[in-house]
């Protein structure tokens, strides 16, 4: 069901704006064509949602994507929402942003809720074994580790010698600047 949300404000020429909105987000199946096959790859999220844009009682513009509803600067000092044709100043776009993002979060099935829960919690994990893999290999260097200025300058001289300044292998050493980002994410 098309449950709307509304929030209403006047315009700088005194019109009355309102921004309409409902989102609903589920876990629909995540299929590909093979050739014909179709193949359930899982699960994803799925938004059905529409925002609105009623000037004065009539709707002028609406967007259904809601990876548009976000708020960008027009460069005129004036901020828009994306996916619609509406300006405003900085005040009212923070509250047309909350707006925004509060539909779009109380629209999501607990469902959706879990799987973004257990999404980042992998992004995390998979950083953190990178940032492990990092660790690791540093501790094998018998040599100080470079800075990623001392390596440019290596590598370019590796390159000169052996590849004739061309394309070719130029080893990847662990860099001073890499050790201390991967002990910071292991420390979080």
């Amino acid at each position: 069901m098309k449950n709307y949300k509304a929030i209403s404000w006047i315009g700088k020429k005194g019109n009355n704006i309102e921004l309409r909105a409902y989102c609903n987000t589920t876990m629909i199946d995540d299929t590909v064509d093979a050739d014909g096959d179709i193949i359930n790859v899982g699960k994803k999220p799925y938004s059905d949602a529409n925002l609105e844009l009623w000037v004065d009682g009539k709707m002028m513009d609406s967007c259904w994507n809601t990876n548009f509803w976000k708020i960008i600067d027009s460069g005129n000092g004036f901020k828009i929402v994306w996916g619609l044709k509406i300006g405003m100043a900085d005040v009212q776009a923070d509250i047309v942003a909350k707006f925004m993002a509060d539909i779009i979060e109380a629209g999501k099935s607990d469902e959706v809720i879990a799987y973004e829960i257990a999404k980042a919690e992998a992004e995390i994990a998979a950083e953190k074994a990178a940032a492990q893999k990092i660790v690791d290999e540093a501790a094998k260097y018998t040599a100080p580790l470079m800075t990623n200025s001392q390596y440019q300058v290596w590598a370019k001289r590796y390159n000169d010698i052996n590849n004739d300044g061309g394309y070719g292998y130029v080893p990847e050493y662990i860099t001073v600047e890499q050790f201390e980002a991967a002990k910071e994410i292991l420390a979080k």
